[in-house]
Order: C-alpha cells, then sequence, then structure tokens
C-alpha cells in the first residue's frame, strides 16, 4: 500500500537542538478515541527528516566524530541496508514502513526482510520476508511513503528488530532519521542483495542515524492505543559531546534510553495497552521548518507543517505528549513566547479535533547552555510558556517535566545528575527522569464499551414426551416479544429451523425414558436449552 507522504523531517546535532518537557500533571478531559476491536497501532516510528542533501557538518560527521565508516550520508548504490529498531509492544503479525519522502529519484525496495537482532548486523533466525502487494518489490517514487502487507512474524515488545531491505539502483543520499541514536548497518555500494543474510557479514559499514525505514504497526484484537511523543531533540534522546554538544556522543547509543523508551518500558510492565510512538527530531521547532546552516535540513521541518504526515496518521494513536519550544526561543531568529503560544493552540486544536487527547510538557531548563538559549531574554520566554502550559494551556493536561529534572537549588538549571554535559541535553538518568515523570493514569488508555449481550431466546414447547409414541413437538421462539425466523431447533437426532412464525415442529419418538435438552441457536442471540423429560407409557 503507498501513501503520499507528506513532508516531514527528524534530526541530530547538538548545542543548537534542544527539547521543552516537564513532569506531573493537572488535567481536563477530552474524550479518548475508541481503539476497540482488531486494529493497527504503531509499535514504533522513527519519522523522516531529511535526505542528508546539505553540505552541514551534520551531514559529514557521526557519532563520536566518527569521519570514516561516517553515517549513511554518502549516496546508497545497489546496496542492502539493515535498520535496527526497537518496538514499544510485542505481536505476531507486523507491517513494515518505508520512505522516500525527501529523496530526489524513485528508490526501487526490491527486497525487504525482518528478523529479530542477535549481535551487531546478525540476526538471530532466517529473516521473514516482506511483501508489497503481494510482491517482493516496490518502488517508492520522490516524496512517497509505503506500507507493507501484513507480515506474520512474532516478537516480544522492547526486543530489537533488524529490518533490511536491498535497494536495486544509485539513489543518491537516502531518507533517514538523522540522529536514530541506535546503530543500523549498510553494505558497501555494489554489493546486492542480502536482505536474507542470518550473518552480518556482508554489512561492512555503521550508521548512528536510520535510512529509509520509518515505522512498524502491529496487528491488535482488543482495545489498545498508541502514545505519539512529539518534540525535538529531548524526546530523540540527542546526547552531545560536552561543552558546545556537537558532535553527538556515542554515550547512549543502543541504550534504548530515550524517555519514551523509558515510559514505554513502564507502560508494559503495568499491562497499559498503549503502545509509544516517537516522533520527535532533533533541534525541530514548533514553527519553523529547518533552515539549513551548520544542520542542513536534518532538523525537519516544523512541527506544525509535519503534523498530519508524523502525528495523526500514525496507526492507533489516542495521546500525543507534546513537549518542544525552546529550540523556537534558542534557533535564530528567535520566536516570541506569544508566538509559541499561538503555535501551541493551532496544534491543539487540530489535534483535538481528531479525537486525541493532547498533554502538554513544560520546557526543561537550559541555564549554562549556549547564550540563545540561556540568556535573560530566553529565560522570561520559557518562563512566560511554562506558566501558560501550566495554568492557562487548551490541552487536556501537562507533565511538570521541567520540575521532574531542575536542580533544587538553582531551578534554572539542569540537576546536575541528569546534565547531559551541554546543560540542554540529558544524560541517561536525565532521560529516565522524565520517562518516569509522566503519569501512566493520564495517558487515556482506550475505555471501549464492552457489547451489549445477545438477546434472549424465549422458547415454549411441552417439557415431557412418551417412551414409544411419535409426538410432533411443536417449538415456538421469539425474541424481545418478536417471533425469530431460522433458529436452529434440536432435540437428540431431530433438527429443524424456525419459520416467519417462528415456530418449528419436529417429530420425536424417544426410546428411552430420562431427559433430553432442546437447543435452540441464533445468530447474534444467547442460545436456550430447555431440558425436556421423556417418561414411561402408562398402563391401562
Amino acid at each position: 500500500m503507498r501513501r503520499p507522504a507528506a513532508r516531514a523531517c527528524l534530526a541530530v546535532l547538538a548545542g543548537i537542538l534542544a527539547g521543552a518537557l516537564g513532569g506531573v500533571a493537572p488535567a481536563a478531559a477530552a474524550s479518548v478515541p475508541a481503539v476497540c476491536g482488531a486494529h493497527w497501532v504503531a509499535a514504533w516510528a522513527g519519522v523522516p527528516t531529511d535526505a542528508a542533501n546539505s553540505t552541514g557538518l551534520t551531514d559529514l560527521i557521526g557519532a563520536g566524530g566518527d569521519l570514516t565508516l561516517g553515517n549513511l550520508k554518502a549516496p546508497l548504490e545497489h546496496a542492502t541496508v539493515r535498520a535496527m529498531l526497537t518496538p514499544s509492544i510485542g505481536g505476531s503479525t507486523v507491517r513494515v514502513r518505508l520512505s522516500n519522502r525527501y529523496g530526489l529519484v524513485a528508490v526501487p525496495f526490491a527486497h525487504t526482510t525482518i528478523a529479530r537482532q542477535a549481535a551487531g548486523a546478525g540476526v538471530a533466525a532466517v529473516p521473514v520476508e516482506v511483501t508489497f502487494g503481494g510482491r517482493a518489490s516496490v518502488t517508492a517514487a520522490p516524496g512517497e511513503d509505503v506500507v507493507s502487507d501484513p507480515v506474520a512474524f512474532s516478537y516480544a515488545g522492547g526486543e530489537t528488530l533488524a529490518v533490511s531491505t536491498f535497494v536495486a539502483a544509485a539513489i543518491g543520499k537516502p531518507t533517514h532519521h538523522a540522529s536514530a541514536r541506535q546503530t543500523s548497518y549498510f553494505t558497501p555500494a555494489g554489493a546486492g542483495d542480502h536482505a536474507a543474510d542470518r550473518a552480518g557479514g556482508a554489512f561492512l559499514l555503521h550508521t548512528s542515524s536510520r535510512p529509509l525505514v520509518t515505522g512498524l504497526d502491529v496487528r491488535v484484537d482488543r482495545p489498545f492505543g498508541a502514545v505519539v511523543a512529539l518534540g525535538d531533540s529531548i524526546t530523540d534522546g540527542f546526547r552531545g559531546l560536552p561543552g558546545l554538544g556537537f558532535p553527538e556522543t556515542t554515550v547512549g547509543i543502543d541504550a534504548n534510553g530515550r524517555w519514551p523508551d523509558v515510559l514505554a518500558g513502564r507502560l508494559r510492565a503495568a499491562g497499559t495497552p498503549l503502545a509509544v510512538a516517537n516522533v520527535g527530531i532533533s533541534g525541530n521547532r514548533v514553527l519553523r521548518d529547518s533552515g539549513g546552516g551548520i544542520a542542513g535540513k536534518s532538523f525537519g521541518e516544523a512541527a506544525l507543517t509535519r503534523l498530519d504526515a508524523d502525528v495523526l496518521r500514525q496507526a492507533g494513536v489516542s495521546t500525543v505528549i507534546w513537549l518542544e519550544g525552546v529550540n523556537d526561543i534558542g534557533q535564530k531568529p528567535g520566536a516570541p513566547a506569544s508566538d509559541i503560544i499561538a503555535g501551541y493552540r493551532q496544534g491543539i486544536a487540530r489535534m483535538r479535533a481528531a479525537g486525541l487527547r493532547v498533554l502538554m510538557g513544560t520546557l526543561t531548563p537550559t541555564a549554562g547552555a549556549q547564550a540563545s538559549y540561556s540568556d535573560a531574554t530566553a529565560q522570561a520566554a520559557r518562563e512566560t510558556v511554562n506558566t501558560w502550559i501550566r495554568t492557562a494551556g487548551g490541552a487536556d493536561g501537562y507533565i511538570d517535566f521541567d520540575a521532574a529534572v531542575r536542580d533544587p537549588a538553582d531551578p534554572a538549571r539542569i540537576a546536575p545528575a541528569y546534565d547531559g554535559g551541554d546543560h540542554l541535553h540529558f544524560s541517561l538518568a536525565g532521560y529516565a527522569a522524565l520517562g518516569n515523570a509522566v503519569p501512566l493514569d493520564r495517558l487515556g488508555a482506550p475505555d471501549c464499551p464492552k457489547p451489549s449481550p445477545a438477546p434472549r431466546l424465549n422458547v415454549s414447547a411441552a417439557r415431557t414426551l412418551v417412551v414409544g409414541r411419535t409426538t410432533a413437538l411443536r417449538v415456538r421462539v421469539r425474541s424481545t416479544g418478536r417471533p425469530v425466523r431460522a433458529a436452529a431447533v434440536r432435540l437428540g437426532a431431530a433438527r429443524g429451523r424456525t419459520d416467519a412464525r417462528g415456530v418449528a415442529v419436529l417429530r420425536i419418538r424417544p426410546r428411552r425414558a430420562g431427559t433430553r435438552t432442546l437447543v435452540v441457536t441464533k445468530a447474534g442471540t444467547r442460545p436456550s436449552r430447555t431440558v425436556i423429560r421423556v417418561v414411561r407409557r402408562r398402563a391401562a
């Protein structure tokens, strides 16, 4: 199945990326859409940010300043990508999402598979084939996302999976999620199709971005929803090298320590029927698209621009946690608090119009970060935004991430134990504090109405038969006062169906005394069972 892609973006960069969130929550109540019966749920998301088409530093330097095996920011040609991802919930039927949203040419996804990761690029079993419209291959035009057929594949929530796809052409720089904080692998140009390989030997190159693979949905058959985490680098889990905060550090990569990961683990442990889909993009803003420069286009399109593609179209979404705005303050040109609040109002209205519960996150401390994020003007804007979120926000509640991670001795700063080193992003302990600050009871787990009980059949018939005597047993069936037509009537070997009057006649000649059960069934009603006594003929 193909879906046109509304442009969306994500990214990575430190120093000037950031996020905004907070910790507890008051509340108000919007109705949570019922996500009931058999349906798809977004078990994982890694929305596309760009195609690394710029020459910004973030397109050239991998995690920890890796310039040798670099991120997959060079052109991709007749090669296989093995992307790693960790879904928030498990299941046995999945569908895979691939993207060419920001590509300049068509991408032939010639062969795609899915498997559980073993170690490195190796997988634990022979990969399972993934098809598109019944075929092994699918071509995505520039700007397109594609969704696979349902695939029978069992795995557990929190288990890392490998989605491998062979690109049978020279496609230039691929659409990717710029700061995945998880290692994926790819083969050298011209290496060909290795999507079915169990061993990882062909995957000689690695990346801390995630190319081409942007989502995994799972089929569920009970009330189940998804929490979408919308935000910037705080939601994306970014952590830069101490000081400037760029490039990103290798510390924490593959730890699955982003705050949405922590929240997903809590939901699994509590047995709450909610998945978590992380649509955070490092450097993202509420109001403005990525402006190029040192970050290229990797900060993605504005949250308001990508809302439909990255939030409203997620399968089974029922709740959104939106923690974003610090980059609107800190990136040039900085936006005043009034503009950011106006953007919040617009986004909240659109999400609530779609029937979603919306929880806002307060912006986390920034004192000590680079000046545009931490000077007096920036601090005043952050406090104005947070006051609005806590007191006048038009959402269904808020999460006070700010309170969860600030330094009690200096509330404008991140607590030292939580500081990632640039005074803007977080250590793993800090991200854990954010994930633990979300009250599970505020998330609005789907509350589907219980089906009304099936109507009861009312059956009238003679209750006594005589051994050896042939009897035309007349059975009359009604429900809610009306005759029931075509109800199945059974007494031993005798069978019949009711007519338009709700009557069936069974010819019965019992051979032994005792009891028999008259069973009447009709689709959509509760079966009826009536005990019939069989007695011996009395002597004259």
